[in-house]
């Protein structure tokens, strides 16, 4: 099975659910985890995020690859480290720096590998919009679609089904989102909130986890858009969206488009 734990950004360290999961999901105490912090401009995230891991129970120290260089991208214990790996975790921080400097390395071939036999990749942040074939570069906030709302470039592409955005609703991104799917109406668009995971498997369903909700953006029965004659940055339209805010035990069933939200007991 493939996993992908997309996580909004700004996990709270103190009630680490979505680190527990990630764990639980990369092999117990047992898993074998690298940490990516390329797209981090802070020297101590990947040792930060291997302290946590560490003291979360995993027995086998997590390996930070600190590699800042597309030079140093394809050294041989880089590499090693990948093909053993069943956990690998990608900061946050700026998208761009990771995919300019691993994109087209055999570094990338071996991450994608190690991805389809069955390794966890999590990310927060950046490292969430990076998963995307088709990725969310930069980007503007509002809810309301705009022309040049948002700018794309090629991901590292765990998914070709979904684009991912981060930092959701705290950063008021429903505009942007929309305005991807206006143009990409075949693929899900996935905002997620902070401190809040989606957890995609095998390209068919998605899970929530943790504090807020995930947003889902349907643009398969779209009706109609203008988003290929606007300009000047003004506003888009586009008819047939279908929306859905899932929060943490709601699933979502990509084949069918199908959103799972499970009774809540009243007392």
């Amino acid at each position: 099975m493939t996993t992908l734990m997309a996580i909004g950004g700004a996990v709270d360290f103190e009630e680490p659910i979505i680190f527990k999961e990630f764990i639980k999901r990369a092999g117990g105490v047992k898993a074998r985890i690298i940490v990516l912090p390329q797209a981090s401009g802070l020297k101590n995230t990947g040792k930060e995020y291997c302290e946590t891991f560490q003291a979360l129970g995993v027995k086998q120290k997590p390996i930070s690859l600190e590699f800042r260089e597309r030079k140093d991208a394809d050294k041989q214990k880089h590499l090693d480290a990948l093909r053993v790996a069943t956990g690998i975790f990608i900061a946050g921080g700026t998208q761009m720096r990771l995919t300019s400097i691993i994109g087209g390395t055999t570094f990338e071939s071996e991450l994608l590998s190690a991805f389809k036999r069955g390794g966890v990749v999590a990310g927060t942040s950046a490292g969430t919009a990076v998963m995307s074939k088709v990725m969310l570069a930069y980007g503007k906030s509002g809810a309301t679609p705009r022309e040049r709302i948002a700018q794309f470039s090629p991901g590292l592409g765990f998914t070709d089904k979904i684009i991912f955005d981060q930092h959701f609703r705290q950063r008021d991104r429903l505009g942007r989102l929309a305005y991807a799917i206006s143009m990409h109406p075949g693929v899900l668009g996935v905002g997620v909130d902070e401190n809040t995971c989606a957890i995609v498997e095998d390209d068919k369903y998605i899970i929530v986890c943790g504090r807020n909700a995930i947003t889902i953006v349907d643009g398969t029965e779209m009706v109609s858009t203008n988003v290929a004659e606007v300009e000047g940055s003004r506003p888009v339209a586009v008819s047939g969206l279908k929306i859905h805010v899932l929060t943490e035990g709601c699933s979502f069933d990509m084949r069918k488009l199908k959103a799972m939200i499970p009774r809540i007991k009243l007392e």
